[in-house]
């Protein structure tokens, strides 16, 4: 195939490779490590990367803080507190669906602004709560436990997606953000990029559930007498254990390096590691179930994979001709028009991206230089495609850590994620472009 202008044949051949590793694994053609693994053998055979490019993703810290957070949640499900947590929601706000999934929501955006990672919430938080609310709520309702925890994990996932675009401190990355804004001239707060997103975040947040309980094609309204039973299980669990005690302890401990990791100087990863090691130390993680458990090792090796793919795209020049091809083609549009072309590129974009970060190095100063030619306010080009940055993670099940540890419960496939994915997607920048051109 005749390479494009400014392409290489190499580019061009690693772009093809990625969009058919992305079509597979969003079809669930196969097992989506099998299937990356196959395109790997692809694009080496071809001679389009070497076999070193190939596990490049490997030595990046992020697949590991994945792995490491998915070892410290199956700490929490091997006891009581999962339920305990299920338990306690469905006591308060089990009355219906919709009550339960408000709950949810509103968990996480209280808890997104103090804990700067939507890895460590969906692994701490989200995780132990979908599988144990769809697990009880399922004994006692008798529905499919798979249509329920569809459900509660898209539930989870999105609205951590979304609280992550609303406070800059929900996200590391957004630090990043911060820099580029810095570099034309935008000086922003936490408090003014929480009032500049927060409407049109609260919007989503309240829509959420209608969208998904359509989508998931949820049947149940009402959860009958199930606030009762929770009440009387509760009761029935007893005390905590005293490793259950230590459990929690620690995980608050964490929870505080986490909050205040720029002030100790310790890493989030640094904090995770700190905390398996210790549970290794105690007994409480097993390290032969650790490193024989493959929904650790499965979201793991996609992410790893899916980072060498994108640091080959970069240094083959692929996305530095994606970025000119895009600012070629708005030239001539009405800055209205413009922004709204560049910010769905850039949505859509995060697809080929396996977290913010990567995209927000590769494609946020790049798209905010484009967008900051336009004649219209600066601060409003600069906060869409901020916010767009971590909105974008309902896209796929895949393009960021905290995506894969929600889709490691097992209860829905990559291509059902992907068809709410895009209709939640959709309805979201709609939400925001009314804001930006009509509201604010």
């Amino acid at each position: 195939m005749k390479p494009s202008s400014g392409l290489s044949a190499n580019a061009l051949h690693m772009i093809i490779i990625f969009v058919t590793s992305m079509a597979g694994v969003m079809l669930d053609i196969c097992s989506p490590v099998a299937f990356l693994f196959m395109t790997m053998f692809a694009a080496n055979i071809t001679g389009t990367i070497d076999i070193k490019e190939s596990f490049s993703g490997f030595s990046n810290v992020t697949p590991w803080l994945l792995f490491l957070v998915l070892s410290l949640a199956k700490t929490v499900a091997k006891t009581t507190i999962g339920t305990r947590l299920a338990l306690i929601f469905t006591k308060f706000f089990g009355k219906g669906i919709m009550g339960l999934s408000y709950s949810i929501i509103l968990t996480e955006f209280f808890i997104a602004p103090t804990l700067p990672s939507n890895t460590a919430r969906s692994a701490n938080v989200g995780l132990p709560l979908v599988t144990s609310l769809s697990q009880y709520i399922s004994s006692h309702l008798g529905i499919s436990e798979k249509s329920i925890g569809s459900y509660l994990s898209l539930l989870y996932a999105y609205s951590n997606a979304i609280c992550s675009s609303m406070f800059v401190t929900a996200m590391i990355s957004n630090t990043l953000i911060l820099e580029a804004m810095s570099s034309i001239g935008i000086e922003i707060t936490w408090l003014k990029w929480f009032k500049f997103a927060v409407f049109p975040g609260l919007i989503i947040l309240l829509i959420l559930p209608f969208i998904l309980k359509f989508t998931c094609n949820l049947k149940i309204n009402n959860l009958g007498d199930i606030q009762l039973h929770a009440a009387k299980n509760y009761t029935n669990l007893g005390k905590l254990t005293g490793e259950e005690k230590i459990i929690i302890s620690m995980f608050m401990v964490m929870l505080l390096m986490w909050i205040f990791s720029d002030c100790i100087n310790i890493s989030v990863t640094e904090t995770t590691l700190l905390g398996v090691c210790i549970f290794i130390f105690l007994g409480i993680i097993d390290v032969k179930d650790m490193l024989s458990a493959h929904t650790t090792f499965t979201p793991m090796f996609m992410m790893a994979i899916l980072i060498s793919y994108v640091n080959c795209l970069v240094s083959l020049g692929a996305i530095e001709w994606f970025t000119k091809t895009v600012s070629v083609s708005i030239s001539g549009f009405s800055p209205e028009i413009s922004l709204i072309f560049l910010s769905i590129v850039y949505f859509f974009a995060h697809c080929f991206f396996s977290g913010e970060t990567s995209q927000i190095i590769a494609l946020y100063t790049p798209f905010l230089l484009i967008g900051s030619s336009f004649e219209m306010d600066k601060l409003s080009i600069a906060m869409t495609l901020a916010v767009f940055s971590t909105m974008s993670d309902v896209l796929t099940n895949y393009n960021c850590p905290g995506a894969l540890t929600i889709f490691s419960a097992g209860y829905i496939t990559s291509k059902k994620w992907f068809y709410c994915g895009i209709i939640v997607a959709l309805i979201s920048m709609t939400v925001w472009f009314s804001y930006i051109f009509f509201l604010r």
